[in-house]
């Protein structure tokens, strides 16, 4: 029953993305980020800043950025770069689920690699 809505969840809200393991990334248009969710009980925070080209007139990822999980002390309201650095393994995960939402939304968003 959870993964029909979860597929319900993804095709209805195209500026998100919920994951069979309980992560999810989201689009926050304010912020110009995807933020990453983990799926653990505790969740962790990654916010993916986003670089927009005029000329293609659609926003870029670098994935060779280097991403870090936020401080738990900084308001989920504020944007923030200053937690540890991702592992290797983890960063390679989020890219995978982040080639994903990008499929989804391929007239908004580009992985620059």
């Amino acid at each position: 029953m959870l993964g029909l809505f979860r597929q319900l969840y993804n095709l209805f809200y195209k500026s998100s993305h919920r994951f069979g393991d309980g992560s999810g990334l989201y689009h926050m248009i304010r912020y110009d980020i995807i933020r990453y969710y983990t799926g653990e009980p505790v969740r962790r925070i990654v916010d993916v800043p986003l670089t927009y080209d005029e000329k293609k007139r659609m926003s870029k990822i670098d994935t060779n950025a280097s991403w870090k999980w936020r401080d738990s002390r900084i308001p989920l309201t504020e944007w923030s770069n200053s937690g540890p650095e991702l592992s290797k393994n983890e960063k390679f995960e989020l890219i995978q689920k982040l080639r994903f939402f990008v499929a989804k939304q391929r007239k908004h968003f580009e992985l620059a690699e």
